[in-house]
């Protein structure tokens, strides 16, 4: 893969489908490690700023000593901007279980990015840095 594919890949969080602000989505990178499948939905709304909550899902092979990790990223974000460019602050809680050991662990994500959701369509585009706190 040349290295234009494989930026677009890990930045890239795709909206799957709408339900009026809802959404389902699919991040690859970020949060849930390799990619997770998320659901957002809006807590509260004014003008130029929405809080959403976002709850998601992902698996991750980690090693032949812990197995994989099943991890289940909770996120609260704030979106703030107009029409369709946003500002998108974010963070939560990623409780995770590993597989083999069973133990379970706890880490803490933020996020800080840019999202390009334009009105009244099923999708949106967003970018995002998401460091461990």
């Amino acid at each position: 893969m040349n290295t234009r594919s494989i930026l677009f890949l890990l930045l890239l969080m795709n909206s799957l489908y709408s339900q009026g602000q809802q959404h389902l989505s699919i991040e690859l990178g970020g949060i849930g490690g390799l990619g997770s499948i998320n659901w957002e939905t809006p807590l509260h709304q004014q003008e130029n700023f929405t809080l959403t909550f976002r709850t998601g899902f992902s698996f991750i092979p980690i090693d032949r000593n812990n197995g994989s990790a099943l991890v289940f990223p909770q996120l609260i974000h704030g979106i703030y901007g107009k029409e369709l460019h946003f500002v998108d602050l974010g963070i939560g809680l990623a409780p995770s279980i590993t597989t083999t050991l069973g133990g379970a662990y706890v880490r803490m994500p933020a996020s800080i990015g840019y999202r390009l959701q334009p009105k009244d369509k099923p999708y949106y585009f967003r970018i995002a840095y998401t460091p461990l706190v």
